[in-house]
C-alpha cells in the first residue's frame, strides 16, 4: 500500500506504512526514516526500534543505555 502525505504543503508520495517522519536539521528539511530504523504499527499500537516487526509496545532490537528502568509492580 502507498501512503501519502503533506509536508509544507507538499503532496509526498511512496512512503512505506508505519514510517516515521523526522526533521533532518543538516539537509533542512522532512525525511522519513526507514521502516527497519524505526516503525510504528498502528493497528497494535507498537514502536519498533531497528525492526519494522514490533512484538511489544516497545521493540528494541539491540543495546539500549538507561540510567533507571522501572518494572510494573516494583516499588522505590
Amino acid at each position: 500500500m502507498e501512503i501519502h502525505v503533506i509536508i509544507d504543503g507538499r503532496l509526498v508520495s511512496g512512503t512505506a506504512q508505519g514510517q516515521i517522519l523526522f526533521w533532518d536539521n543538516t539537509l533542512k528539511q522532512w525525511v522519513f526514516a526507514d521502516t527497519d530504523e524505526v516503525f510504528w504499527d498502528d493497528v497494535n499500537k507498537r514502536f519498533g526500534i531497528k525492526t519494522a516487526t514490533p512484538s511489544s509496545e516497545l521493540d528494541v532490537v539491540g543495546t539500549i543505555t538507561t540510567t533507571r528502568i522501572l518494572a510494573g509492580g516494583v516499588k522505590e
